[in-house]
């Protein structure tokens, strides 16, 4: 396998890694900032996650296999360039030809920076000073990444850092910029017009934010073995490695966090939010008085959706659950006001965080947008 290959792969094997943790927080980010989520921001904040991950791929990737001769005779000479253009002498000895590996290098340094350039105007709107200024910075962080052995992590550097690679680089961020502003205006807005976010939450995001949930409970489970392991194995302790791949143990977290993320932190929250809902600005609020939910709601609803569901994914049933859920959206969807049946048993309403708020400032005033259930999102 190529070396280029090898690090196209490991760019998406990271990617995929970092999707289910960032999704949730650049969610509530949206919502927060800008009243709704679009499509195409996804598209363009997808695009900047995946060029971060190709970036650090490239920078870092493959890691050597240090052996005790790695070092020997290696001097700072064979892993720091400081010679400028000293480049165009290896492209002038391939005779200028184009698929030479020495013209092929520059080329790929340049169009490596191309996505930072065309994001930084794209995206973050800033002006070509700005974005020259960063592209520099960001190609002397990875030079001076690769010429410390990723700062003595390894014994030696394992990568050239070359001061040409700080020109290429930073042109092509240049170029990326020039780029961006003359397809840009042919493109989507990058960043929405922010909304209030006051009419009722369509049953989509309502949804999406049931499968944030589910999402949530399932990295911590994760995320609390991945620890455990990781101080065991660190320390020596072999038990706690064993607790952390045990089944008992994970029966417990499939109690536990469950129970922490859909009973606990509703409770402690004024809004009665779940994590999911928290991510996408939701709010469980009383149905009679538009005000936040009683505590009482929050078991009742424990007991008569989440408990089920969560039975059904532990004796592996997930497709009943998925079956269960497109169920009660449709009856959802069959009602003027919109209100699942789970809503409907709680005596509860789920709308948006901003119109709770809204409510709890003006208790005395009856929000329009939280009674009408008028053009419900679809």
């Amino acid at each position: 396998m190529s070396v280029r290959l090898s690090e196209s792969i490991i760019t998406l094997v990271l990617f995929a890694l970092l999707v289910p943790v960032a999704v949730l927080p650049w969610v509530h980010w949206q919502y927060r900032r800008h009243g709704r989520l679009r499509g195409w921001t996804a598209v363009v904040a997808a695009a900047g996650a995946l060029y971060g991950c190709g970036l650090l791929a490239f920078t870092l990737f493959p890691l050597p296999d240090v052996t005790s001769g790695f070092c020997t005779g290696r001097t700072a000479r064979d892993y720091w360039q400081p010679r400028p253009f000293a480049s165009l002498d290896d492209i002038a000895a391939a005779g200028f030809s184009p698929t030479s590996p020495a013209f092929l290098q520059v080329a790929l340094n340049v169009v490596l920076f191309v996505p930072l350039g065309f994001l930084l105007c794209y995206r973050l709107r800033r002006g070509v000073v700005a974005a020259t200024a960063i592209g520099l910075l960001v190609s002397l962080a990875v030079e001076t990444t690769q010429g410390t052995a990723v700062f003595g992590l390894y014994p030696c550097p394992y990568r050239i850092a070359d001061v040409d690679d700080l020109m290429t680089n930073t042109a092509g961020t240049v170029v990326g910029w020039l780029l961006a502003r003359w397809v840009g205006r042919w493109l989507p807005a990058a960043v929405p017009e922010p909304v209030a976010d006051t009419g009722p939450p369509g049953l989509v995001r309502r949804g999406l934010a049931f499968a944030g949930d589910l999402l949530t409970m399932a990295l911590v489970q994760v995320a609390c073995r991945v620890v455990l392991v990781l101080v065991g194995e660190g320390t020596g302790t072999r038990r706690l490695t064993d607790l952390a791949v045990s089944d008992w143990f994970g029966a417990v977290l499939g109690v536990l966090v469950p129970v922490v993320a859909t009973v606990v932190v509703p409770l402690l929250r004024a809004d009665r939010a779940t994590p999911g809902q928290v991510a996408f600005n939701l709010a469980l609020t009383e149905a009679r008085t538009g005000g936040t939910a009683p505590a009482r709601a929050v078991v009742l609803r424990f007991v008569v959706w989440w408990l089920p569901v969560l039975l059904l994914i532990s004796t592996g049933h997930g497709g009943v659950v998925l079956f269960a859920a497109v169920v009660v959206g449709l009856a959802a969807r069959s009602r003027t006001d919109r209100r699942s049946l789970l809503g409907l048993i709680a005596a509860t309403d789920t709308t948006t965080a901003r119109v709770l708020r809204s409510a709890r400032e003006s208790p005395t005033l009856r929000n329009p947008e939280f009674n009408a259930r008028h053009k419900p999102e679809p």
